[in-house]
């Protein structure tokens, strides 16, 4: 029998309800098992054939005035700047105003290494330049006060080289700032300016800009370090010099949902620049952007972390499906609630979270103190078939698996994880927002 075409639209619409109901259901579980976790607290947009599908707020933008979190909230976005900054180099590639051949030392001639480093090489995080990151005294500097170019090249350009470039895949954000100092170099304007009539302004992403420190608006979120039931610290916004073209954006989800619609309509770069911006070359690492293959689709993503903010921006480009979570609290792993959700939309199972039981003759191996460093020590000691971790001046809490040897807190985003080294003594892991420590095990 032959269906009317009104009839088929009303089924496809009726369809299109029914799902976005299911997914609506799907994605609202797991985002409050993420809340009562304490690894979200923000905002999210999911996108999926062309359609919003869901679109919601959780917890506080300010806890302190009980401000709720909405899909207006304004956020730091991070490392997910490096989208921009790598289509601004794409866009003057297109232009002809550059090669991603070129040497860097062709636009910043007294750059140590820049005879061996190329555009591609800062694109790809194949330099092998220094991560300005690890060096102690950017960390400490005092990140509220404005700092100047020069301040932020010294934090890394005298340093060697970790490997010949192109050669090997190491994060950047080095590279990155590198790449801001030549899209000013080859325009002669500065960064944030190139980025807002390139994109922001044609896009009309009115929301979008990087002097967060300077936000007026009553829908700007507060970012915090420690977010728990009991404790809630606050950080303040670090001044956008400090992560120039490597980190210093802020959006919303609505006006990333309009970056996602400007690469899906080639309005950010052609479609043969974007293939070649999607296409892996190291370590999964395209330009400006992660390409992974998820049940079978491929999904182009980028995710930022900045004190007190995390964010994550991943899409398929075929399917016009895309998911946005912007977040005003520390969370590490938060690219897995964004591949979760891309597994409800698209039917597959997912893992978050799920709690494993632990064999007790392998927990028995992780008892013991470990020396982080000599006036911090931490102990893991077992009760019951459960494990604990005790650390200086803070009450006992209880650790539940995740894998064989990685655990999580419930109360707060602490990752704890456990490793056998070459003469099989035991080493630990412990990571909580930016913090990374490690420690080997000095008794039982």
């Amino acid at each position: 029998m032959k269906i009317k075409k009104p009839i088929m639209l009303f089924l496809m619409i009726a369809a299109f309800h029914v799902n976005a109901q299911q997914y609506n259901v799907k994605i609202d579980s797991l985002i409050k098992k993420a809340v009562k976790l304490n690894r979200f607290n923000g905002s999210v947009l999911v996108i999926k054939n062309g359609k919003i599908v869901f679109e919601k707020g959780y917890g506080y933008q300010d806890a302190e005035k009980k401000l709720i979190n909405t899909v207006n909230t304004v956020y730091q976005i991070g490392s997910t700047t490096k989208e921009f900054t790598a289509a601004a180099i794409i866009k003057l590639m297109e232009q002809n105003k550059l090669s991603l051949d070129d040497k860097v030392n062709k636009y910043l001639p007294a750059f140590p290494h820049g005879e061996e480093i190329t555009i591609k090489n800062l694109l790809t995080h194949t330099s092998g330049l220094f991560e300005l990151f690890r060096d102690p005294a950017f960390m400490e500097a005092d990140k509220q006060q404005v700092l100047s170019k020069e301040k932020l090249l010294s934090f890394f350009i005298d340093k060697p080289l970790y490997f010949t470039p192109g050669t090997e895949y190491s994060y950047c954000n080095s590279g990155y700032v590198l790449l801001g100092l030549i899209i000013e170099k080859v325009t002669g304007k500065p960064y944030e300016k190139i980025i807002n009539e390139y994109f922001l302004k044609p896009l009309k992403m009115k929301h979008s800009g990087f002097d967060f420190q300077t936000v007026s608006s009553n829908q700007k979120a507060k970012g915090y370090i420690r977010f728990t039931k009991n404790k809630k610290e606050s950080s303040l916004p670090w001044n956008h010099t400090f992560t120039y073209s490597a980190g210093s954006l802020y959006s919303t989800v609505g006006d990333l949902y309009l970056w996602h619609k400007g690469l899906l309509n080639y309005k950010v770069v052609t479609k043969e620049s974007l293939e070649k911006i999607t296409t892996p070359f190291l370590d999964g690492y395209g330009f400006g952007c992660w390409i992974d293959i998820v049940n079978g689709k491929k999904i182009v993503s980028h995710g930022g972390n900045i004190e007190g903010f995390t964010s994550y921006f991943g899409r398929i480009q075929e399917e016009d499906a895309c998911v946005i979570l912007l977040n005003n609290i520390y969370n590490r792993q938060i690219e897995s609630i964004g591949l979760s959700i891309f597994s409800i939309l698209y039917d597959k199972p997912y893992s978050y979270y799920d709690e494993i039981q632990v064999n007790k003759e392998l927990l028995t191996t992780y008892m013991g103190e470990y020396e982080i460093k000599t006036d911090y020590h931490v102990k893991i000691t077992l009760d019951d078939n459960r494990l604990f971790i005790e650390r200086p001046n803070e009450s006992k809490t209880e650790l539940f698996g995740m894998k064989e040897n990685a655990f999580f807190e419930k109360e707060e985003d602490v990752m704890i994880y456990f490793k056998k080294d070459k003469d099989a003594k035991i080493q630990i892991t412990i990571t909580q927002g930016l913090s990374t420590k490690k420690g080997d095990k000095i008794s039982k």
